[in-house]
């Protein structure tokens, strides 16, 4: 990363968490005048790079806030945790979740993804031999499932649906379309 990008990177984290030079070095353990520094160009530290990138996740700075919040004002800490918090992404028990679990549901989103365009695919398929055979009723069979599947497939890889709970559910509705798309098929055939 060269060093323009790391001292825009720098601002705009402060500038995300409302924080000032001095109170990001202090939250995150570096000198303040290091942090102006490398505001003003100069290469930070590895260590200190790589604090200054995990900064960007808002898991890590809400584990800052926990270990080094005290260094903070009582009202910077408090607009500081209400735009982190906001940001974090819960499990179903409350808890900040980790990186891994937070990979392990933006994984299962694109495994949904990839399902609903396959059984997109096929109610395409099936739309166009319904009209090739000019089947009104398995037309509007596939139009009404094509529709559905356009409502839910936008909603797959959102913050809304980024737990577990939501993605069984969304699993469940691609499940009953398939299952109700292969049955359209078999009677058609």
């Amino acid at each position: 990363m060269s060093e323009v990008d790391m001292s825009q990177q720098i601002k705009e984290i402060r500038k995300r968490y409302g924080l000032s030079q001095q109170a990001f070095a202090r939250l995150l353990g570096i000198g303040e005048a290091s942090i102006t520094r490398y505001e003003n160009g100069v290469t930070p530290t590895k260590a200190n790079a790589n604090l200054i990138r995990a900064a960007m996740i808002p898991e890590f700075m809400a584990g800052c806030l926990e270990r080094e919040g005290d260094v903070l004002t009582p009202k910077q800490r408090a607009s500081v945790e209400k735009i982190v918090y906001a940001e974090i992404t819960f499990d179903e028990e409350g808890e900040i979740m980790d990186m891994t679990d937070i990979y392990e549901i933006t994984l299962q989103q694109e495994v949904l993804n990839e399902k609903a365009a396959e059984i997109i695919g096929d109610v395409i398929n099936g739309l166009a031999q319904a009209e090739d055979e000019n089947d009104e009723f398995l037309k509007m069979v596939y139009e009404d499932l094509f529709a559905q599947l356009a409502l839910l497939k936008p909603t797959i890889a959102t913050m809304e649906t980024a737990d577990w709970h939501s993605l069984h559910r969304i699993d469940g509705e691609l499940s009953c379309i398939r299952s109700l798309c292969n049955r359209v098929q078999k009677r058609a055939a």
